[in-house]
């Protein structure tokens, strides 16, 4: 945008001139940052979008107690300070406020601090007519969108602080066909939701902020037209994403009956960019899944509490708890797949420090449904290195009305390395009871080579009840599945750790093997023990 420069600065540039009678010294120093207040106080702004127009990069606007229209469209660099999350409220719009322009040559930097960002409503986003040629489609940012550059690299550098995101939603209106073969020959619908709170492809730092209570899809309960449903609080799509002394908490992604295929992270869906995350609060979020289409459709749910994809390049997260997030999945017609209650990687994360507690899957196919059920990982699936962190509580539960139910992990499925760690009380089931169960890993599924040291596998069980089936690993399932489409298992290495009380139960039909451990591919003891498992200690130790 071209500016004129006001009466002010114009002023302060002759004095500049007066006193120092240089020219050159002039145009060698930047503009002076102003001062500008939004409120009732004589002087001040009434609106903050009035504020914003009429500043300048480096100004700070300083927005008093009370209550202030959204949908504001921030494209200057500058401070907003709040008066504090809970006496500066900027409500509705959609989004509340947007930082930046899409395919813009040069984004803003932007601070925020103190303020609550709440009422936003996104039916449609700058993405959508650019993405899929009509408005209304992809719906993202009902808080804050931070659409991305001219050059698809970014997008405007925010750090929000002190401050509530809560209460936005985002819900397309219109769907397209332009998904895979659906029944009748047609192409099945599209319409995306995101980032709830945030839409971010710029970069992002939240600190001492609360994300919570944001909606995405038919848990909006707005238009019923959602296929995908990514991120719930945050969709972090190119840049850096850095959350310190924060909570995401409460948030949903939901997709439903009849295009409903996809829902995926209830709390944060990072699909490029990196994630560093410290001191932080990830809570009762949820992404949840009901479909009604054969098997030939791809339909699942992942990630109740945070998706980083394979696209992302690092991934930390440390003194963090992640707790009583949920996935889950029915289908009406075919298969249902639900997997990673807390946390889910396609790439690695690097883990310190951390509790993963009380987060669950569930799978169901309902009566009617020929379909299969699979479930894994009640505290999510994840590669790389793990340390002095608790898996407790999680759990997964699949049910098949009357096809194959199969159940794996109920902490995790993990390839790496998990040292001073505890991996207890973590539960899977499976049922069926008119067909096979298949259920693996009460506690531990290895999905790749898996090393444990100076840890901890105790108390985890598995409920098999089906006409018939097995069940297979109490405490650590590490089998090379990759044949059958499953994950590559092994070798397991187990240094100075302990496995006990471990447990496997099953109804007359199911076979029962290695309550301690199940393995097929080498396992190395070193200092290690294995008792009190039922039944047996170790099957292939």
């Amino acid at each position: 945008m071209i500016r004129k420069p006001t009466v002010r600065r114009l002023a302060a540039a002759v004095m500049v001139i007066s006193l120092t009678g240089a020219l050159p010294v002039l145009f060698a120093r930047p503009a002076l940052a102003a001062s500008l207040c939004v409120g009732s106080k004589p002087g001040c702004f009434a609106a903050l979008q009035a504020a914003v127009n009429a500043a300048r990069n480096g100004d700070r606007i300083t927005i008093a107690p009370g209550r202030y229209a959204g949908g504001v469209t921030i494209d200057v660099s500058v401070t907003l300070a709040g008066a504090g999350a809970g006496s500066t409220v900027i409500r509705g719009g959609g989004p509340v406020l947007t930082i930046g322009a899409y395919g813009a040559s040069a984004e803003p930097t932007v601070s925020i601090s103190g303020v609550t960002i709440t009422g936003g409503v996104a039916r449609s986003s700058p993405e959508s007519v650019p993405f899929v040629g009509q408005d209304g489609v992809i719906a993202r940012g009902g808080g804050v969108e931070i659409p991305p550059n001219a050059g698809f690299t970014g997008g405007a550098t925010v750090t929000i602080s002190n401050s509530v995101i809560t209460g936005n939603l985002a819900d397309p209106t219109h769907a397209l066909p332009l998904g895979p073969p659906c029944p009748g020959g047609v192409s099945c619908p599209f319409a995306q939701a995101a980032g709830g709170g945030v839409d971010n492809w710029g970069t992002l730092t939240l600190v001492n902020t609360t994300v919570s209570n944001n909606r995405i899809g038919s848990a909006t309960g707005l238009a019923a037209v959602v296929s995908d449903a990514d991120g719930g609080a945050i969709a972090n799509e190119l840049g850096a994403l850095a959350v310190t002394n924060s909570t995401i908490s409460g948030n949903q992604a939901s997709a439903t009956a009849p295009n409903g295929r996809f829902a995926d992270s209830g709390g944060m869906f990072l699909d490029g960019g990196s994630l560093t995350m410290s001191n932080s609060a990830v809570t009762g979020n949820r992404a949840s899944l009901t479909a009604s289409l054969p098997d030939s459709v791809q339909v699942n749910a992942v990630a109740g509490g945070v998706h980083v994809t394979s696209g992302v390049t690092t991934a930390t997260i440390s003194n963090t708890t992640v707790t009583g997030n949920s996935v889950s999945m029915t289908n009406a017609i075919g298969d249902a797949t639900a997997f990673s209650g807390g946390l889910h990687t396609d790439g690695t994360f690097t883990l310190t420090n951390d509790v993963i507690a009380n987060n669950s899957v569930y799978s169901a196919t309902l009566p009617g449904s020929s379909g299969n059920a699979e479930g894994d990982s009640g505290a999510g699936e994840m590669a790389g290195t793990i340390s002095s962190t608790r898996f407790t509580g999680n759990s997964v539960a699949v049910k098949s009305a009357s096809g194959t139910a199969s159940a794996a992990a109920g902490a995790a499925i993990f390839t790496g390395t998990l040292t001073s760690s505890a991996v207890s009380d973590n539960a899977v089931s499976a049922s069926s009871p008119h067909g096979t169960v298949v259920l693996v890993g009460g506690g531990l599924q290895s999905g790749g080579p898996l090393t444990l040291r100076n840890t901890i596998v105790s108390r985890n069980r598995g409920d098999a009840n089906g006409l018939t089936g097995t069940a297979q690993g109490g405490g650590i399932f590490a089998v090379d599945e990759s044949a059958n489409g499953g994950p590559p298992g092994g070798p397991l290495i187990l240094i100075n750790s302990t496995i006990t009380g471990n447990a496997l139960n099953g109804s007359s039909g199911t076979t029962l093997q290695g309550g301690g451990i199940f393995a097929t591919n080498p396992v190395t003891l070193t200092n290690t023990t294995i008792t009190n498992n039922s039944p047996g200690q170790c099957d292939g130790c």
